[in-house]
């Protein structure tokens, strides 16, 4: 796992070369790890203050309720907003590594590299709908999630040799 992440960082960029699935799935869980740490860390600085709010319950009407809890992620604010800052900044460092490793993923089986740029378009929304909440966006979310599915489907297909290329040809390093 560790191997694979230092050649994450080495090779981000690289458009060229191929990636093998395990080093693609291995990145993805500790990015996966990183981003699950990073939200509980949220979830702790945030739930003293939906606490605080709940036991005004009795005196506010539960659309008041509602609105100061959606305020809490809406409008983050001390920790809560360090993590938020945190976290988009590991989005956006993240972002080409990942972008280069799923072109590579998917040139190794054989699906074209542009497919990773709508995957970067889609890593890009997640990012931008952290600090900007609207309807509209929030509706796009599950279009946006649908593609990323899509895209790791993708990922999990075996390596593709070509027809001038020897099976166990590539050099993943």
């Amino acid at each position: 796992m560790i191997k694979a992440y230092i050649k994450y960082w080495k090779k981000a960029g690289d458009l060229k070369s191929y990636s093998n699935r395990s080093d693609y799935w291995w990145v993805f869980l500790t990015n996966s790890i990183i981003f699950a740490i990073l939200s509980i860390l949220n979830f702790m600085v945030t739930i003293p203050k939906a606490g605080k709010i709940m036991s005004q319950s009795a005196t506010l009407s539960q659309k008041e309720i509602i609105q100061q809890v959606t305020d809490l992620y809406a409008n983050p604010t001390g920790g809560a907003l360090v993590i938020v800052i945190v976290t988009a900044l590991i989005g956006l460092a993240i972002l080409v590594p990942n972008i280069s490793l799923t072109a590579r993923r998917l040139r190794d089986a054989r699906f074209p590299w542009w497919i990773s740029l709508v995957f970067g378009v889609a890593a890009i929304y997640g990012l931008v709908t952290m600090f900007i909440h609207q309807e509209f966006l929030a509706k796009m979310g599950y279009f946006v999630g649908f593609i990323n599915f899509i895209i790791y489907i993708l990922c999990l297909f075996p390596t593709k040799y070509g027809i001038d290329e020897e099976d166990d040809s590539r050099t993943y390093e």
